[in-house]
């Protein structure tokens, strides 16, 4: 019953893969156009979701090697690193 517990659950990293896209939206967003509504550092919070979705599938989908899995670890990369290189490129924008 224990085991049971810890099965990988495909629909928490889904839920975290589509906070994570609206997330990304509003940091887009921020850098197309920075006028009124300004979402501030919400766009920041996709690396936080992004880690924790990929500890997740490293954790427990060890068993489940199939696409959809291995495309959202990419996709997870991609939103580790895009507000990291944002971050980067504002700060050298005011240098």
């Amino acid at each position: 019953m224990a085991d049971k517990s810890k099965e990988f659950k495909l629909c928490f990293p889904l839920v975290l893969f589509f906070s994570n896209l609206v997330l990304i939206t509003f940091l887009i967003a921020e850098l197309v156009d920075a006028t009124e509504p300004n979402y501030g550092i919400l766009g920041f919070l996709t690396p936080i979701l992004a880690l924790i979705s990929f500890f997740y599938i490293r954790r427990f989908g060890r068993q489940n090697h199939g696409s959809l899995v291995r495309f959202l670890q990419w996709l997870n990369w991609l939103f580790i690193i895009f507000p990291i290189i944002v971050c980067v490129y504002i700060m050298f924008a005011f240098i």
